[in-house]
């Protein structure tokens, strides 16, 4: 099957849910420190305290929405409830990879509200929760999508520049995700650098602003070396992000299991702690992020812990392929109804930022161990994944040359300019 650039999928990949499945997990170890557990009483949210949050899902061949939605945590009678209520408009069963699906959940709560399917062209499927049930309704489409480009030269630092050339968070946090192996871009970049980017802009009707859509293609150039960026997908929606050239760009794992964010306290053998005030080995790295900042498996696996983990307080473990098992601690809270045995994908949201267990504030513990040896989760080198295939290479390299023509035309100083080019223009 040929591979085609998506440009027309709506959505930024806050999390890829996966296919839950069961199997007997294995024992979890034992906590590192004996050091008695500090507790403290969490923060119960109040439903509707935060505003609401969107959520664009990307759709991939054998996806059902009733597995999309448990493994974001609600129940199969929850779900049910959902697809019942669609069936006398549209059979949510069928959902296709590249149409555009989003859930809307309560900030606080992570309760679904609302949800938005792209049927074809012309209409949209909307479900929403309200006092008397979920309502259903066939709807035109709200939205049209423009592509965006943006270009920026480092003075400061990657965070502050690309803000001020009008790039929104989002595709910052995308960026470094999608360079996070190639570049460190809170560290590696020097003032002079500079960095192009395409996204897609969506507009709803009759909203204030846009949402902003998947990253296109991007390119950064640093000290001399210019590093691209260029999506390619096929219809069934596999693929990835690859090099001009058509190697991969993308890893099997993720950099960072947070958006974009601070690293407060790194790997090391030897360190203070803050609150025992004595020295010992800090094995992980530390990420500071405000409390419910959504916590994403760094790769796929099969949880082998969730739940109170000593120290670390509320936690999930991931048992991955090589010997690998990554550690996400202190949360919040965990995911919905993750249990141990299942299975979870790359990107998929396992819990929540918190400051559980022995910890100062808010913040995500993240460690990995190697055949039960902890290693540098920063340090750590994540495998490529293939290349482009030989069979796609003529769609690919069209693909390739329309966006890196763009990317090149971006002049550096001024804010955001519409491209002129449709989001379907490079679709196979």
């Amino acid at each position: 099957m040929a591979l085609a650039c998506v440009v027309a999928v709506l959505y930024p990949v806050v999390s890829r849910a996966g296919t839950t499945s069961r199997k007997k997990a294995k024992p979890a170890r034992r906590p590192v420190s004996a050091v008695p557990e500090v507790k403290r009483p969490d923060a119960v949210p109040t439903r509707g305290s935060r505003g609401t949050v969107e959520e664009h899902v990307h759709v991939r061949l054998g996806d059902t929405l009733g597995r999309l939605l448990t493994a974001r945590g609600l129940g199969p009678g929850e779900a049910g409830a959902w697809l019942r209520a669609a069936a006398n408009v549209y059979d949510l069963r069928a959902i296709r990879p590249r149409h555009g699906l989003t859930l809307r959940f309560d900030r606080a709560t992570r309760a679904l509200e609302g949800i938005r399917y792209e049927i074809d062209d012309r209409s949209l499927l909307v479900l929403e929760r309200t006092a008397r049930g979920i309502t259903a309704e066939r709807a035109g489409l709200p939205y049209f999508i423009e592509v965006k480009g943006v270009a920026g030269r480092i003075e400061r630092s990657f965070q502050e520049d690309a803000a001020r050339a009008g790039l929104p968070q989002s595709v910052v946090s995308e960026l470094a995700d999608i360079f996070g192996w190639e570049l460190d871009l809170a560290g590696d970049l020097r003032r002079g650098d500079d960095f192009r980017v395409l996204y897609e802009n969506i507009w709803q009707a009759g909203g204030l602003r846009p949402e902003t859509g998947k990253v296109l293609a991007a390119s950064i150039s640093s000290r001399g070396r210019t590093v691209a960026a260029v999506l390619f997908e096929d219809a069934d929606g596999r693929g990835g992000y690859f090099r001009p050239s058509g190697d991969p760009v993308s890893r099997e794992f993720l950099r960072y299991p947070v958006e974009f964010t601070e690293i407060t306290s790194q790997f090391s053998g030897s360190r203070r702690h803050p609150l025992l005030k004595i020295v010992r080995p800090h094995l992980g790295v530390d990420f500071a992020a405000p409390t419910g900042t959504p916590v994403r498996a760094v790769a796929g696996g099969t949880v082998v812990t969730r739940g109170r983990y000593g120290q670390l307080g509320q936690t999930v473990r991931i048992e991955h392929s090589d010997g690998l098992t990554s550690t996400y601690g202190h949360l919040s809270r965990i995911a919905g109804r993750l249990e141990e045995g299942d299975a979870v994908e790359r990107g998929q949201v396992i819990g929540y930022v918190g400051a559980s267990g022995l910890a100062t504030g808010p913040h995500l513990h993240f460690a990995i161990e190697r055949g039960g040896e902890y290693v540098d989760p920063i340090a750590l080198t994540g495998a490529a994944g293939g290349g482009v295939p030989e069979s796609a290479r003529r769609s690919f390299d069209r693909v390739s040359r329309t966006v890196m023509r763009e990317l090149a035309g971006l002049p550096v100083a001024g804010g955001p300019l519409t491209v002129s080019m449709r989001s379907t223009a490079v679709r196979e």
